[in-house]
């Protein structure tokens, strides 16, 4: 598998995903949350939108401006070093817990249906823009990261620390069900 499936797949997997925790979780499974410090379903998906909306704009940019200048790649990408750190960290099950900035915390929750479409749109986005890279070097374009101004990393690595950093929330919506359901079953 080249390195544009890889990502394409992990894309529609993170979507899939999605879409069958939304299919198979009641409504207000999904919007509560099971502890007060915890995200429920709802707000982790919403988490993985604004994430991804916040990203897409600096990919766009640099790819463009790669564009502008001619550049051309036809190489195999690879990640790099603080990229895969990153991707390794972002893997479920969590490992640690850090606070999330205020730019990227959730601030209102939607209905089922439409948080799905959003992150389902803009997971498309995602995937047309991978598609609209392959000529370009993307193991050499860096990026600097929305989270944190002082990181920086190849385009590459970013759509595989998005990709990483979806499974972590999807792992992490599925565990807020999960709790739950347990407690549903214990009154």
């Amino acid at each position: 598998m080249n390195a544009w499936d890889t990502v394409d797949t992990e894309l529609s997997a993170a979507t899939e995903r999605a879409r069958t925790l939304v299919d198979n979780t009641p409504g207000r499974l999904f919007t509560v949350r099971p502890a007060l410090t915890q995200w429920s379903a709802a707000e982790c998906l919403a988490h993985l939108s604004i994430s991804t909306e916040m990203f897409l704009p600096i990919l766009r940019k640099t790819l463009d401006d790669a564009r502008t200048h001619h550049l051309t790649g036809t190489g195999t990408p690879r990640m790099d070093f603080l990229g895969r750190v990153l991707r390794w960290f972002l893997e479920p099950p969590v490992r640690s817990r850090i606070k999330t900035t205020p730019a990227f915390v959730p601030k209102s929750i939607r209905a089922k249906s439409e948080a799905l479409a959003e992150f389902s749109g803009l997971q498309t986005q995602l995937v047309d823009l991978l598609h609209s890279a392959h000529d370009l070097p993307i193991g050499k374009l860096k990026i600097v990261s929305p989270f944190d101004s002082r990181v920086k990393y190849n385009v590459y690595s970013a759509f595989l620390i998005l990709t990483a950093h979806q499974r972590r929330h999807l792992w992490q919506a599925e565990q807020a069900v999960a709790a739950l359901r347990r407690a549903q079953t214990l009154d």
